[in-house]
């Protein structure tokens, strides 16, 4: 997706690198991942009867133990590439999460990506609102002027969300990542 700005209205030099911070919605907020405290509400509402529709586009998971799960989620926090948000209902709670990603401060352009909704924030209000304050935050916060979102080309309801968004389909890269040992096609 890319913003309305017009050339002029963007600053010289580097866009800032992202890093995970309080976004207030009417439905719930954004935060920064707490791996301590999250993973382990996030496990039992990712790892239940909905396990497999979950995990399968995912790069990883499902995890076997919560401790498992714990480290993974560990290490994305502390990965200073990337800044994960916590989705939090409106109980304080995480029923998600979110990434920004491969930023490329240069040109303006970040990911959104590594999105984990869990069955209880999928197809809610919560879900289209989380979404929006990462957008508002990329665009009138941080000056991008790009955000790009992938997903495998198998990935439907995340094309389908993408699409409610405005995002526009731009290409697949065929065979852009190994997932689970096997290629797969990328949509743009």
């Amino acid at each position: 997706m890319a913003s309305k700005l017009k050339p002029d209205d963007i600053e010289p030099g580097d866009a800032p690198v992202p890093s995970a911070i309080e976004l207030v919605g009417r439905w719930g907020r954004l935060r920064p991942l707490d791996a301590a405290r999250d993973a382990a509400r996030l496990y039992p509402l990712s790892h239940d009867e909905h396990t497999r529709a979950t995990w399968i586009d995912m790069k990883v998971g499902p995890f076997a133990t919560e401790r498992v799960f714990a480290e993974h989620v560990a290490a994305l926090v502390a990965d200073p590439k990337r800044a994960f948000f916590a989705v939090d209902g409106l109980d304080g709670g995480p029923l998600g999460w979110l990434c920004l990603m491969e930023a490329r401060p240069a040109h303006h352009v970040i990911e959104l990506g590594y999105v984990l909704y869990t069955p209880p924030l999928q197809r809610t209000r919560l879900a289209t609102e989380a979404l929006y304050l990462i957008l508002r935050h990329v665009f009138d916060d941080l000056g991008y002027r790009r955000l790009e979102w992938t997903c495998t080309s198998t990935n439907q309801r995340s094309r389908r969300a993408a699409d409610r968004l405005g995002f526009v389909y731009e290409g697949m890269l065929r065979e852009g990542l190994f997932l689970k040992g096997e290629p797969r096609d990328i949509c743009m």
